[in-house]
């Protein structure tokens, strides 16, 4: 079995010489029987998104869907889905990312920033205030 994609064509059934795409746009509830019954039938994740772009207004149930994911894990091994949004990612690929030095070539220190009194005014004084009156309206 192969995960159909918007240009793949159906090798059965009453579409057979057809596209995907084409089959889907004038009978997407055609697709989604076969999603759900067909054994050697799986769309590719990438394609049922562009699916969905091109046919908004189309809707395939969540039945059709989740039996579509199980043939395409089936097919790749089990790896985790794009289109059901599973995390791709572990919080482990990012712990190296904690040792990279911060910004200026070297890691960060809690005495960096020990120069700075919390009453210090961070921006200075720069006269802009006495601009303003408050008796002026606009």
């Amino acid at each position: 079995m192969k995960a159909y994609d918007l240009n793949t064509s159906f090798t059965f059934g009453k579409y057979e010489g057809k596209s995907l795409d084409e089959v889907f746009r004038t009978d997407p509830s055609y697709v989604e029987k076969c999603m759900m019954t067909v054994d050697d039938f799986a769309v590719d994740e990438k394609a049922i998104q562009k699916l969905f772009e091109k046919y908004p207004d189309t809707e395939l149930s969540d039945s059709a869907v989740d039996a579509n994911l199980d043939k395409l894990d089936a097919l790749d091994g089990g790896d985790d889905d794009f289109f059901a949004q599973d995390e791709l990612y572990d919080d482990d690929d990012f712990d190296e990312l904690d040792d990279l030095p911060a910004k200026g070539g070297k890691k960060g220190d809690d005495d960096d920033f020990a120069d700075i009194d919390d009453e210090d005014d961070l921006f200075g004084d720069d006269g802009l205030d006495d601009d303003w009156d408050d008796e002026d309206e606009l």
